[in-house]
């Protein structure tokens, strides 16, 4: 079986993914503190939720989208890594027919509309299907 080498990134690439994540420890600490803070559980399963970056989810990925990557809307609040559920693993890797049957996802699309006019990336058909309802 053949390895996969890992990426590298040269220095101009290793500055401006720097910049673009830059904000990022301030995004997830405000939000570990609200689940912490407000005892909130998983909006998918309803389990506690421990206060773990884990499960804090973008329901656009911020990879994809640097546009709205610490946008405070576009955020649900789902079981992470230390929980039996795993509801954000499923939710980031599950197929799209999957997804689309998790209680959360009318959530989603809402949260999708609200954001589409904030995004400056282009919006495939794709992507458009994935958060419509």
């Amino acid at each position: 079986m053949k390895k996969t080498p890992l990426k590298r990134y040269n220095k101009k690439s290793k500055e401006d993914r720097k910049e673009e994540r830059k904000d990022f420890p301030d995004f997830f600490k405000r939000h570990i503190e609200k689940i912490q803070n407000n005892k909130i559980s998983c909006e998918e399963c309803g389990n506690k939720l421990q206060g773990h970056v884990s499960e804090v989810a973008h329901v656009l990925p911020k990879q994809y989208f640097k546009s709205i990557s610490i946008d405070d809307n576009n955020v649900l609040y789902l079981c992470g890594m230390y929980s039996e559920n795993q509801c954000h693993s499923n939710f980031d890797n599950w197929p799209q027919q999957k997804v689309k049957q998790m209680r959360v996802f009318s959530k989603i699309c809402q949260i999708y509309e609200e954001l589409k006019s904030k995004i400056t990336e282009k919006i495939n058909y794709k992507v458009d299907e994935r958060y419509t309802c």
